[in-house]
């Protein structure tokens, strides 16, 4: 499964839009490049590019980065907050 994610920098530099702070927090992630689009207005925010990151990513953070505690899936209308521990048992795919 492909997610879009809003990143800021180039090639390996990117940094993904998160929330919650340096030693807890979850990454902002789309559904879609319209969920992407509706979600960037709804945020009000600029200078963020679209990036397509594979769930496969999400699932090695959840097992090696002991600061990522999830992601947050269409914060402009699911608002659907998925734990590390269900994305490292698979249930958010």
């Amino acid at each position: 499964m492909q997610f879009i994610c809003p990143t800021i920098g180039e090639d390996h530099e990117k940094d993904f839009l998160v929330c919650g702070s340096i030693d807890n927090f979850r990454i902002i992630v789309f559904s879609s490049l319209d969920e992407y689009e509706k979600g960037i207005k709804h945020l009000k925010i600029a200078d963020y590019n679209p990036t397509e990151v594979s769930a496969e990513l999400f699932v090695e953070l959840s097992k090696n980065d002991d600061a990522f505690d999830g992601i947050i899936l269409n914060i402009h209308n699911e608002n659907k907050v998925i734990d590390k521990n269900d994305i490292i048992e698979g249930l958010f795919i």
